[in-house]
């Protein structure tokens, strides 16, 4: 039976209340008497990867550092973070430790389904709770007027990227805000909080909108909008169901990096 996502959160949450921040993984690890192992394992495998040795009852966790995983990067962190719910996530652990549940590959990808796909979405969740608790988290947003700067200064005090950052941000449903990662000028997935007014971008999962900060980084080559607040409008960037609301005004934070951006949107 699948545990429930509200368990997880709990779990990582009591376990990060025994560290201070930013979560220091490699002792948690220590703690539990987990091998962490980083390698380089090529581009074209995998992110990590936990493994349970049972003559020597050991749990293994392999990280590879081709893939950018280094001890102290951001993405290394979220990797070891989603190995470690492997291992504190009962039902993945006990079902390893009786061979039900082969160690598979773990390559970061929030939105593909496969087989694992359960399994990786519970690891996620755990990972993202146990780097950013919950209450501490919210903490550091409450009182505090959005902007894409103290997105990025919370996510520099728990040492997580932006995006990891805004995505958590966006599951607690602080301020409705939608999250947009475009490639090459195309939308490959939009996220959004429960309550933000629009459900869709004006040409959906599509080509990116052309008045917007993404919009001038793809179609003008213009990336001086970036990384700073810009005020943006209702029907340049979403499906509006009323003429009225073309004019709402919204504000875009967009990070771009070669042929890739990174957007939240809320509304001002």
């Amino acid at each position: 039976m699948v545990m429930k996502i509200k368990p997880i959160k709990t779990l990582a949450n009591e376990i990060a209340s025994l560290y201070t921040i930013p979560i220091p993984l490699l002792d948690i690890a220590e703690d539990e008497g987990i091998s962490v192992i980083y390698d380089d394992y090529g581009t074209d495998t995998f992110d990590g990867i936990t493994w349970y040795e049972p003559q020597l009852d050991t749990f293994y966790i392999h990280v590879n550092t081709e893939r950018g995983n280094f001890r102290d990067s951001l993405k290394g962190r979220f990797t070891l973070a989603h190995e470690l719910g492997h291992y504190f996530i009962d039902h993945h652990r006990h079902a390893m430790e009786k061979g039900l549940m082969q160690p598979h590959i773990h390559c970061y990808n929030p939105f593909g389904r496969n087989e694992n796909w359960e399994i990786e979405r519970e690891a996620d969740e755990f990972a993202a709770n146990l780097l950013m608790p919950s209450a501490q988290f919210l903490d550091d947003f409450r009182g505090q007027t959005l902007s894409g700067q103290l997105i990025r200064s919370v996510s520099e005090k728990y040492k997580v990227s932006f995006s990891a950052c805004a995505i958590r941000y966006m599951r607690l449903n602080f301020v409705p805000v939608m999250l947009v990662y475009s490639q090459n000028g195309k939308v490959k997935w939009q996220m959004r909080s429960p309550d933000f007014p629009f459900h869709r971008l004006r040409y959906g999962v599509g080509k990116v909108p052309e008045n917007t900060v993404m919009g001038d980084y793809f179609y003008q080559g213009d990336s001086s909008c970036c990384n700073q607040d810009e005020i943006v409008y209702a029907g340049d960037c979403f499906q509006t169901y009323r003429e009225e609301q073309n004019k709402l005004e919204f504000l875009e934070y967009c990070i771009g990096y070669k042929n890739n951006t990174f957007s939240v949107l809320w509304e001002k």
